[in-house]
Parts: C-alpha cells; structure tokens; sequence
C-alpha cells in the first residue's frame, strides 16, 4: 500500500500519511459472501499536504493500484508522530525559549521534557487558527532516570504550527510558581518493591481452549474475528453464538470509536489539555507488545499488528493483540432439599490490548462468557498528569499530591460504536425501565413494580441518560426472530460506570465533543458514520459526528441499528494514585434477552478434578 502511494506521489516531502485503514466492505457484500466468492479488499489512506494545507482521502486496491482521491474540504490532519518530534526540536532550538529556561536556572536543556498537545481551548489571540496547532507543556528531568511528572515546569509554554515547524509564540507567566522537587519513583530498582507473594501459575497442560486461525477465532461456541485499527485499536468483528448447533449471529462490529480527556483546572498549564486520545492522536499507533507474565498471564495466544507512519514506513508491533482464557469464580450453582449440589465454574474468553499515550495507559478488555454475555473493561494507570502550584495554598481544582505538586481534575470519556445484528437484523431499540405500580388492586401492598418499555423509534427519541434509580437499561430486539415463547429475540445493553461531562456545551470542548451529553445515542447504519466526534476533530469548530448525524431524525425501527454508548470516570485524583496509580476500571455489558430458550450455563459440564 504505502508503496503505491508513494510511487504515485501521493506521499512522500511535504505529502504525507497520517493514517492508513482497511476500507471495511459494504455489510450486504460481507453477509453475501460464501467460500470460494471473491472480495475486493481497498484500503483507506489519509493524507496531509502541508504546503497546501488539504487533506485527501485515497482508496487504494490490495494488490493493486490507487482507485480514488478525494479532498475532504476544511479537514485538519490529525497529529503525527513525526509532527510531535519536530515540534519538539524546534523549540529546544528557539532561542526566546531558551533564555526563559536559564531565567529559571535551566541551562541543560536535555534535562528538560517537553510534550506537545492540541488545544482544547480557545487558540489565544493574534494566533491564527487555521494553522495546525500544539502547545507544549514542559517537566524537569534533574536525573537520567527521573519520574519527570514529579517535577512540571509552571508558567512557561510554547506554541508552535506543526506544519513550519515555527515557534509562534514563547508564553511566559510573572511570578511562576516553583518547580516542585520531591522525587516521584516507580522503578522497581529505585523502589526496592520488595513485598512478595509466593509464584502464581496458570496451567493448561493441555493447552488452551480456543483455537485461531489467522485473526477467525473459535471458543467454547462463541466464533469471532479480532481486529486492529490504526484510530481506534483493537476491535471485535463478526460475533456469532453456537446455539443447539445454529450459528446465530450478534454483533457486526464493536470498538471504542473515541476517547476524550477533558481537565477541569483553570490553570494556564491545564485548562488547554482537552485532548481527543483516539481521534486527535489515533490511539492505535501507541499500542505496547505485551509480555507473558507481566500484562497476560496463562496459556496466550498474540496477535501481531502493523502501523503505517507519516513517511510511509512500516512499523511491526509484536505480541500487541493478547488471547486468553481466565477462570471467573461460579457461573452458576443449587444445593437442592436432599443436599444435592451441582456447581459450574466460569471461564471467560478474554481478548486485550494496552497502550500508552504519553503519561497515560489505557487496557481495552472484551470477555466473552458461557452465558452469552459479552462485556467491555477499560482498564486505566499510568501517572496522572501533574501541574505546579504554590506548596499549600488552594487548588480548587486539582489535588496537591506533594508539596507543590498538583493533580488536576479530569474525566476520561469513551464512546462505543456497537454495530450489533441481533439474529441477523433488523433490530429495534427499547428503552427498559423499572418502576413501582400504582396504589389499588394491582398493588395492594405497596410492594410491586412493573417495566415500562418504551421503543425509540427515531434518532431523537433514542438521545438518552442513564437512570439508576429505575434500573434503566436499553435492548436491541429482532422483531422477525421469536423466542421459544413468541417474543422478540433481543440483546441489552447494561451500563456500569458512567460520569457526566462537567465541561460546559458552550466550552470548545463541550463543543468538539459534544457526544458526551447522552449516555446512549443510536443511528442507522452508514458506513461513513464512524466517529462520534466526527471523522476530523482536530481544532473543528464543534458540532460535528453524533449531533450532526442525528439532527436528521432518521427512523430506527426494523432497521440496522448502530448502538454509540458513552461511559467513563471521573477522576478526582487522590495522593494514593501517585506516583503510579493503580487500575480504575470502567466498563459495560451486553447480555441476552430472550436471545436464548434456556441459560446457556446448563450446558456447561461439572468442574473436573478440583473440585471434590
């Protein structure tokens, strides 16, 4: 691929590769194909010029020359690693920056680490906008081997436009507060780390339970495809349940679309930090390979994956994909009257990728259990960001995790694009709530409840909020597909953590973002509605993805439904999450409903020899 474009001069210079997908078929053609049929398979390139300043979309045949080149007008590119690297070097060069350095005693400048982000906020005046914008907040490195967010440099920033490599303005605040100078380790070596348990193993003499061939994976009877995308990481296609010997088909695709970090502190060196992890930074790129024993543990299985940089090189990813199989505690269990016990244990399919986007790591985990349930769990560390402020004095907004040191508040907020196929399709979407009956003859004690069921027949209907106080939870249900006892066949989608965005819809990134402010939406399908915040969030004036979408209004009954759930933490951080924190987990389910005649768990057979 990248050699055709570059042999097309399409990259290469001033031309280049910000991102390269695989253009996934049209459904009704992957639902046609049988063994033996060809596919065309395309992939998706976009380019940034950036003498010209457009960005082109290029279609280009596997195996084959480019097909299309179209501009996407108005489109920013999003940031490169390259762009990153140069931006950094410039201003290590720029003579402005380093004199505000040694006015703070820092002549070394190697000793200082330096970041470059996109602005969250507003660009500040006499900057022009339409340039491809970062801001680089700055930490001291006083060792080789120092925690540098243990040590932020306040009051100091710079802008530069990433496509001149200029540095357009030197920021420099009177009075900065001082750099805090309390050491901040987490290496083993410098910790000591010495508390110790006895070795755990996990052993499957007989190896594991799921066999894979290429990425198609079979376990227990769910099948599968795992995928891996450039922007969004790891992702789930083509997700079938064995049922009493019958494929039965209940999701399409499923990925986390986007990922937002909005901060919450009115300082000069936070209030900027609003950054689009996954469609500003394209998540994908910063994916680890996993070691065995560290982040997986058992019988795995990896999964290689490939990332395509600006200049066209590409770049292997060893062991990033990681496929295992976990004991769970008990799926089910009954002691009958006469004593009889009859226990089964639970074992999930497990399928996780990590990665590390600067100071922040993000685990993406997908069980898949033997009750039909599939559940998703991100799995947040790493160090929070820091900021400087004077030792004690009020933060109103961020937590002084050491003298000086401060924490700010923030939120990580995802959005799933769930493209489920209950039974096929079409689907319908219900909203289920739970809730008391009135007083009188249907609840003469006052005890009872009832669900209210109401469909979401339209874009607009289908905007919603979590309720925990009426158990709400929405299911997509395939009206053509009866169960045993002649209702529709459904799966439910079931929260679990959520926050609530405590940015303003008026802020640029309550704007930008402006997904956050429904914990459900649901579209019908369209193969260019990929993105909850649009296919270029990059410094966009807002509004676009989700709301634009959505303002059409568009019919989802008995349609392909595409579910978009919002959930995520608010982090308040705590000096027990320095100078690593430990995992915050946040996560949801999507469960059966009537999908089933019975508990899959009946077929699972009793626990063998450990169990006495």
């Amino acid at each position: 691929m990248c050699d055709v474009l570059r042999t097309e001069g399409l990259i290469g210079g001033h031309r280049l590769l910000t991102m390269l997908q695989l253009e996934e078929p049209a459904k009704v053609a992957v639902r046609a194909w049988r063994p033996g049929d060809t596919l065309r398979r395309v992939a998706r390139a976009t380019l940034w010029d950036s003498n010209e300043h457009t960005v082109h979309i290029a279609l280009v045949a596997v195996g084959g020359g480019v097909l299309d080149v179209q501009e996407a007008p108005g489109a920013l590119a999003s940031i490169l690693a390259l762009d990153c690297q140069r931006a950094r070097d410039a201003v290590r060069k720029d003579e402005r920056f380093l004199a505000a350095l040694a006015r703070r005693g820092i002549l070394d400048i190697d000793s200082v680490h330096v970041e470059a982000w996109s602005f969250g906020s507003e660009v500040p005046a006499g900057i022009d906008s339409t340039r491809r914008l970062v801001w680089t907040p700055l930490w001291l490195r006083p060792e080789p081997d120092s925690n540098v967010y243990a040590h932020p440099i306040e009051g100091l920033r710079t802008i530069v436009d990433l496509d001149s490599c200029e540095v357009l303005r030197v920021e420099e605040d009177e009075d900065p507060p001082p750099i805090p100078l309390t050491p901040g380790p987490y290496r083993a070596d410098q910790t000591h780390a010495d508390v110790r348990l006895r070795d755990l193993a996990i052993v499957q003499k007989d190896g594991p339970s799921f066999t894979v061939d290429g990425w198609a994976v079979s376990w227990e009877r769910w099948r599968l495809r795992v995928g891996f995308d450039q922007r969004e990481g790891l992702v789930l296609h083509d997700v079938r349940f064995v049922d009493e010997g019958r494929e039965r088909i209940v999701a399409y695709r499923m990925s986390i679309a986007e990922l937002v970090i909005p901060y919450g502190d009115r300082a000069p060196g936070a209030q900027r930090k609003q950054a689009f992890d996954t469609g500003e930074f394209s998540l994908g790129n910063f994916t680890n390979s996993l070691t065995l024993g560290c982040d997986c543990l058992g019988e795995i299985v990896y999964l290689d994956v490939a990332v395509a940089d600006a200049l066209g090189n590409v770049q292997e990813i060893p062991q990033a994909i990681c496929m295992h199989e976990e004991d769970h505690g008990i799926l089910w269990k009954h002691t009958d009257q006469s004593d009889h016990v009859e226990v089964r244990r639970s074992r999930r399919f497990v399928v996780s990728s990590i990665v590390t986007v600067n100071n922040y790591e993000y685990g993406y985990f997908w069980y898949l259990y033997q009750d039909g349930s599939i559940e998703f769990e991100a799995k947040l560390t790493g160090i929070v960001l820091t900021t400087a402020g004077q030792p004690g004095a009020p933060a109103p907004s961020a937590t002084e995790i050491e003298p000086g040191l401060l924490a700010p508040y923030h939120q990580h907020i995802f959005c799933a694009r769930l493209d489920l196929d209950v039974d096929g399709g079409p689907n319908t979407l219900v909203e289920v709530d739970s809730e008391p009956l009135p007083p009188g003859p249907l609840n003469p004690e006052g005890s009872s409840y009832t669900t209210r069921q109401t469909v979401l027949a339209r874009e607009s209907a289908a905007q919603r909020e979590v309720n925990s106080f009426t158990g709400r939870y929405w299911k997509l249900v395939n009206r053509q597909a009866t169960g045993h006892l002649g209702g529709p066949v459904g799966y439910k989608l079931v929260p679990g953590a959520v926050t609530w965005p405590m940015a303003l819809p008026e802020s640029v990134i309550g704007r930008r973002a402006a997904f956050m402010y429904h914990h459900l939406w649901a579209t019908p399908n369209r193969r260019n509605e990929r993105y909850p915040a649009g296919e270029f969030p990059y410094q966009h004036a807002g509004g676009a993805g989700l709301p634009e979408w959505t303002a059409q209004d568009r019919p989802l009954e008995d349609t392909d439904v595409v579910l978009w759930h919002v959930f995520g933490t608010n982090h308040i951080p705590r000096s027990e999450d320095w100078p690593v924190m430990a995992v915050e987990r946040t996560g949801f389910m999507l469960k059966p409903v009537g999908f089933f005649r019975r508990n899959p768990g009946i077929e699972v057979a009793p626990p063998g020899a450990h169990c006495h």
